[in-house]
């Protein structure tokens, strides 16, 4: 596999060749390419008449493409007929791409970055996201389980027994509210149905892998249905001190009641702890032999080498970085009751609750560090939908209740041996929305769509920092209140095709920096807003073998948050970008050739730029660079084959994902670029006769290209301002995996 190279592996040029070779040559596709496999717990054997989830209904045609309903636009449609470009992927995909938590769905989606910041994960949408995991810089974009808001650092959490996942992007500020700027990820989870069924997943590999899954469904009454899975997941350190392992033991239970015609109660519970050792971070972008600037360099020559070569490990302070404990407890439990009041009008309740304590110690090139943070959270969503002769209508109200704290610091792993860069003692942010939308039916063909959201929100922040004679206290106490609003048309060209375009809003609410304001400097962080357009088209042919999906978006925006880590200078603040533009396309290709090859391509071109952004004080302009994580061409490429045996059938399948060059900051640290990359990955898999089990060999990242993740800006060592130090992310791994289905 070649790896990328300026020239001929960037822009346009990419993109076509990728998307040939894929056409041209079994063996590069993605997951989603492959019709659900059987024996893996998700909506692939699920009846919506008893599930009442989201479920892929087969059409007519056994050639045909599936019409795949969705329900992250908190309405139940088909994706066909959703005016968004809605990225969908079953949970029989996730376990057959081998995607056990977010990070790994990176891969499959055009324009969006997943990434490792240590327990939390970094999720962004078309150049929209957050490169902090402190309590108080929430994530811009949504991620949500089951309908409910997941903070960042409880977004490591396993996919695992899971129906599907939905990524909606753009801002989404009518149906989400606050924090969905970039967008929103949906996972909705499988609920207990009326059927005695088992589900068992085995998975083995290098790096010491050994996962194990299972799930069991049992109707307890005729009207009362209990689902328990278990996941077990555990690998060995992924880098050369033992560092970036995992070991981690998930479980849920889940209740299904039905007391009568009218009423669905689902109550879920889930709990999760991580034992295992936190990734390092690694020096990138300095050569070892000058100390020197060199961007696509790392220490050794295996990058995920966390020890430092010599003549700097003689320098070091605290002698090589080692593989460090974390603890990590996350407690979830959420619900959905459902009322039919009559043939048209649902009222639904959501309630959940969150508890999270994590404190991981790791090393961060030369230094060690350790980051601590707590989380509780209650919300609550009443909603009423509508299906009537004239469109559908929604109304809502949602209120929310999250208080967090923590600490960041750099050169100890207490607060008495290093440096505390941040203390969050306290960050309470509470608020309330009302929020409507209507869909109304102007003929046939022609249907119009309205929204809005009021939100009020209030933030209140304490803590503790530095300044030269001990620590000293600052507070923070601010309200915001904003409207968002949502415009749309969509008209049916075709029975099969449909365009659509509208417009939207979002925003963020305003947060603070940990440190005390002065008549100087406010350590107030302002508000971040979002008007946004977007129009597209969707098509099906060929007998609904073939879907073309393609969406055009002008993003405007206003205050967007904007952080950035140095390790050298051990600095650390968050800014608001004047003005942020970004344009983009969204080209998504699903094409059933026969009945056993299935392609899909999507090709993601994004321009993100700051139009006006100059730090407060004067002394830095970064008008015109292109936005942190925010690569111009991303695309995902694959190709699935079934060969038929006299007993059962193999399938062939792989996938590629190419990423155009990005900074992994705002200011473009030169030691934080990241050239462009491909990465592919391959499975085959033997399917039974009665597809009730199934055996697996994988491999991904076969190539083994390095990839960073979360990075901050500096070198400690070599001593270097321009370079970075980055998490990464896996190198290659292979294994093998089994399901069974009873």
């Amino acid at each position: 596999m070649m790896r990328a190279r300026p020239g001929c592996w960037r822009g346009p040029c990419a993109a076509l060749a990728l998307a040939a070779a894929c056409a041209a040559a079994p063996g590069t596709g993605t997951a989603a390419a492959q019709p659900p496999a059987a024996g893996t717990g998700t909506a692939a054997g699920a009846d919506p008449a008893t599930d009442g989830t989201a479920a892929s209904t087969p059409a007519p045609d056994p050639a045909a493409l599936p019409q795949i309903v969705v329900t992250s636009t908190k309405q139940a449609q088909d994706q066909q007929q959703a005016p968004a470009a809605i990225t969908i992927i079953s949970g029989a995909d996730l376990v057959q791409a081998g995607a056990t938590d977010i990070r790994a769905v990176q891969d499959l989606v055009p324009s969006a970055r997943f990434q490792q910041q240590n327990v939390a994960t970094e999720i962004y949408l078309r150049g929209v996201g957050s490169t902090l995991d402190f309590p108080q810089i929430e994530s811009p974009t949504a991620f949500t389980i089951n309908g409910i808001h997941i903070p960042r650092e409880a977004t490591g959490v396993p996919l695992y027994d899971v129906d599907q996942l939905e990524v909606l992007p753009g801002p989404q500020g009518t149906l989400y509210g606050r924090s969905a700027m970039g967008g929103a990820v949906d996972v909705t989870l499988r609920r207990p149905t009326a059927r005695t069924e088992t589900d068992a997943l085995f998975e083995t590999g290098n790096y010491d892998l050994l996962h194990l899954g299972a799930m069991r469904n049992i109707p307890l009454a005729e009207a009362l249905d209990l689902r328990v899975a278990a996941d077990y997941h555990t690998h060995s350190g992924y880098e050369t001190s033992g560092a970036d392992s995992q070991d981690d033991l998930a479980g849920r239970v889940s209740l299904l009641a039905r007391p009568s015609g009218s009423v669905t109660a689902y109550l879920w519970a889930a709990t999760l702890d991580k034992d295992g050792h936190p990734p390092n971070l690694v020096v990138k972008g300095v050569n070892p032999a000058t100390g020197q600037l060199d961007p696509g360099r790392y220490l050794n020559g295996n990058p995920w080498n966390d020890q430092f070569p010599a003549p700097y490990a003689a320098r070091l302070p605290d002698g090589q970085p080692r593989a460090q404990s974390q603890k990590y407890a996350n407690r979830m439990t959420g619900g959905q009751v459902d009322v039919q009041l009559d043939d048209a009008t649902t009222l639904s309740w959501i309630p959940s609750y969150l508890y999270l304590a994590s404190s991981a110690d790791y090393w961060l090139g030369a230094f060690p560090g350790n980051e601590t943070n707590n989380y509780r959270q209650a919300t609550s969503e009443w909603r009423v939908a509508a299906r009537y002769g004239w469109g559908t209508s929604l109304a809502g109200l949602y209120a929310y209740d999250l208080d967090s704290d923590g600490s960041f610091t750099f050169g100890g792993f207490t607060l008495a041996t290093g440096f505390p860069v941040s203390i969050v003692d306290g960050n309470r942010i509470k608020g309330a929305s009302l929020f409507g939308q209507v869909t109304v039916d102007l003929s046939d063909a022609l249907r119009w769509t309205g929204g809005g959201r009021l939100s009020r929100d209030e933030r209140l922040g304490s803590g503790r920092y530095p300044n030269g004679a001990g620590l000293a206290p600052y507070t923070y106490d601010q309200g915001f209140h904003h409207v968002d609003y949502q415009l749309g048309l969509e008209y049916d060209l075709a029975p099969s095709t449909m365009a659509y375009a509208g417009t939207q809003t979002a925003y963020q609410p305003g947060s603070f920096n940990a440190y005390a304001s002065t008549p100087a400097a406010s350590n107030a962080i302002g508000e971040a807003r979002l008007t946004a357009y977007s129009a597209g088209i969707k098509h099906r042919s060929r007998d609904g073998r073939l879907q073309i999906d393609d969406e055009i978006f002008y993003y405007d925006y206003r205050g967007l948050f904007a952080s950035a880590y140095n390790t050298v200078l051990n600095s650390n603040q968050t800014f608001n970008a004047q003005k942020v533009r970004i344009t983009g396309d969204q080209l998504d290709l699903t094409w059933q050739a026969t009945s056993a090859d299935r392609l899909h391509a999507s090709v993601g071109y994004l321009h993100a730029r700051n139009v006006r952004f100059e730090l407060p004080d004067g002394s830095a302009n970064y008008d015109g660079l292109q936005l942190q994580y925010a690569p111009d061409w991303t695309i995902n490429a694959g190709f699935a084959h079934d060969v038929p045996l006299p007993v059962g059938h193999v399938t062939l399948q792989a996938q590629a994902r190419y990423e155009d060059s990005f900074y992994a900051d705002y200011a473009h640290t030169p030691g934080g670029y990241q050239q462009g990359y491909v990465k592919t990955d391959a499975t085959l898999t033997y399917v039974s006769a009665r597809g009730d089990w199934t055996v697996a060999a994988w491999v991904r990242n076969i190539s083994n290209v390095a990839v960073i993740a979360a990075t901050a800006g500096g070198s400690n060592l070599p001593p270097l301002a321009t370079g970075a130090t980055a998490f990464l992310e896996p190198p290659r791994t292979f294994g093998v995996r089994t399901t069974w289905h009873l």
